[in-house]
């Protein structure tokens, strides 16, 4: 099963995140390893929807997603939290971001606990380089949570929730950076964080295996024109939905040139590639999440459920689908028993390894697991699902059970039927340890749309107002 494509996603975990063209250090003293294992690159899309990917029927072109995807395992039910920063928590430390009080977007002064073992810091111990490009969104002012103080060996992006595409402006101040240190550089962010991207992947260390991180901000708001128009997708007028779509077709023929230097480089049979969404779509800001009920910010099947895909030649069978759930805390202990290193290495872990289900085709008994943000919940014990519905203005609140093979679409509650599976998994849910350490984003990143009124949203264009967010964190210097 000889696949290109799919060999680039496992041989190599590389997690792609936004970067530039940053100088990747060829002096590290990183201990070598065992050239046999895989690279790693995860590329992490912020806000598309499920309904968002060609693969799944979507109007949007996502060809190079969809090629990956033929190489490679489709994702049929990738579940992640409903909201950015849990989700990464999640991704990076194998735990429930809940049990550390990161149930929102994480706002300017909080952070990840600081002696939270990451992702990074397992792959290091295995050899790897490691690498993050992009959007973090996991401690703006804190600098010993920063992606370089948490086991990078580089990192080019943005802290914060979101940035201007062109001004790399989040809040009025600029947040741009290399290492720690702001720069200003021209460039759609999409376009840049596959520059650095590229340039991590030829400078690497042939010797060593390399982990990558590469997390784009695309299709996340501001929705923003990108440079160039594909022609790839047919809407009769602009709209939020046109905008979103061609965002989406630009990262996805970004995503092409990292798959195509990958086989440039011969390593693409050497990497394991996967790509998710952080959260279900935005449906106010162009998403869609197909027939799935509800959207980002919510516990419903449109929040939780979204594209996702795992690549690696002769190691995954091409063109197949993982019909087992896999959640987003799963993928560092997957990942580490994929490149040969220890799963249960992982701290005070909530996911558990998928790699048997992706690998072999083995069913894994899935663990009763909670996910969800604020005060939107949802307890797994597959293939039952109780969502948590929060008041409302009237002050209903209910909790509803759903069987999600059979009802994707969440249409019949089911708790009246099976009452004492209702009180069981609405005892766990309430039973779960979440910190009242208070990490939500601030007021100004609550607004859907981050424009003033009567500015061309499309054309917005988010000006310096402050200073930048990297030396008013670091504080003056001697």
């Amino acid at each position: 099963m000889k696949n290109r494509l799919y060999s680039v996603l496992l041989a190599n975990v590389v997690i792609l995140v936004a970067c530039s063209d940053s100088s990747v250090d060829a002096s590290s003293s990183t201990p070598e390893s065992n050239a046999k294992q895989p690279n790693v690159v995860f590329i992490l899309a912020d806000d598309m929807g499920f309904g968002d990917i060609g693969y799944n029927g979507s109007e949007i072109a996502t060809p190079h997603l969809d090629q990956l995807a033929r190489g490679g395992m489709t994702l049929a039910r990738n579940y992640v939290y409903p909201v950015c920063s849990p989700t990464r928590a999640a991704l990076l430390s194998g735990q429930n971001p809940l049990h550390h009080g990161i149930t929102g977007p994480i706002a300017d002064y909080a952070s990840l606990p600081p002696d939270l073992k990451i992702m990074p810091e397992y792959f290091k111990e295995l050899g790897y380089q490691t690498h993050m490009v992009g959007k973090w969104h996991l401690g703006l002012t804190e600098t010993n949570a920063w992606p370089t103080a948490k086991g990078f060996d580089s990192y080019y992006g943005f802290l914060g929730g979101w940035i201007d595409f062109y001004t790399h402006v989040f809040a009025g101040g600029l947040d741009w950076q290399r290492n720690g240190v702001s720069i200003r550089e021209e460039g759609h962010a999409t376009d840049l964080f596959t520059r650095e991207a590229l340039n991590i992947i030829e400078s690497r260390h042939v010797n060593q295996p390399f982990l990558l991180y590469l997390a784009y901000n695309a299709p996340h708001s501001p929705l923003q024109h990108p440079p160039d128009y594909s022609g790839l997708n047919n809407f009769p007028e602009v709209s939020d939905r046109s905008v979103y779509a061609e965002m989406v077709t630009h990262m996805d023929a970004n995503i092409g040139s990292i798959v195509a230097s990958l086989e440039e480089q011969g390593i693409l049979e050497e990497t394991i590639v996967v790509f998710s969404s952080d959260n279900g779509g935005a449906l106010g800001l162009g998403a869609n999440n197909g027939d799935l009920r509800g959207g980002k910010r919510t516990s419903l099947e449109g929040g939780l459920r979204v594209p996702g895909l795992i690549s690696w030649s002769d190691h995954i069978e091409p063109g197949s689908t993982l019909e087992q759930q896999i959640a987003v805390h799963d993928w560092l202990p997957t990942l580490l028993d994929a490149v040969g290193g220890n799963a249960s290495a992982v701290a005070d872990p909530y996911g558990q390894s998928m790699w048997a289900a992706i690998a072999e085709g083995a069913q894994v008994d899935r663990n009763i697991h909670v996910m969800g943000a604020q005060s939107d919940r949802a307890v797994f014990d597959w293939p039952w699902k109780l969502v948590y519905i929060k008041a409302n203005e009237s002050g209903d609140e209910s909790y509803q059970l759903y069987n999600v093979v059979d009802d994707p679409f969440e249409k019949t509650d089911r708790a009246a039927e099976y009452p004492e599976m209702t009180a069981s998994l609405t005892a766990k849910m309430k039973s779960m340890p979440i910190s009242d350490i208070n990490r939500l984003e601030p007021e100004f990143n609550n607004s859907p749309r981050y424009y003033p009124r009567g500015v061309p949203t499309h054309d917005l264009r988010h000006e310096e107002s402050r200073e930048p967010w990297a030396e008013a964190a670091i504080g003056p210097r001697d």
